[in-house]
């Protein structure tokens, strides 16, 4: 049985892909499907993004991503030392706008939730943030 697999690294833009494709090696082990593969995949790219860019701002900090499974669940969790925030009470996006009075931007957490089946945040009692994505009926192993 596949252990759970984990990558820390350095939270900046140019380690974007570096991540993803540690989510997408680390899902395949478990046997999950492609299409599975590329939902948590987009998911965990987004969370990251977001840790970068708004969480750090710039100064340096560290993510870590672990990969697991709890029975055919694929659970991925997302911590950083950025300031607490949780995605998760952010209010839905208006997706009824049309495109020109929409703000560039804002639909990285809508993927997020879209992409997995459960999206749970909690602040570390350490300082910062875990971010819990769960995609269901997916590993075959």
């Amino acid at each position: 049985m596949q252990s759970a697999s984990t990558l820390k690294i350095t939270a900046k833009i140019a380690n974007l892909d570096k991540i993803r494709e540690f989510v997408e090696c680390a899902a395949a082990g478990y046997q999950v499907p492609e299409d599975a593969v590329f939902d948590v995949a987009l998911a965990v790219y987004e969370a990251a993004s977001n840790i970068v860019e708004h969480g750090y701002r710039g100064v340096p900090g560290e993510i870590e991503v672990k990969v697991n499974h709890n029975g055919d669940s694929l659970v991925i969790s997302l911590r950083d030392r950025a300031p607490v925030f949780d995605p998760t009470k952010l209010p839905a996006p208006d997706l009824s706008l049309p495109l020109e009075r929409r703000q560039i931007g804002g639909l990285g957490v809508f993927l997020m939730q879209e992409s997995v089946d459960q999206l749970d945040h909690k602040p570390l009692p350490e300082g910062g943030n875990e971010l819990v994505m769960i995609k269901r009926a997916v590993v075959r192993i």
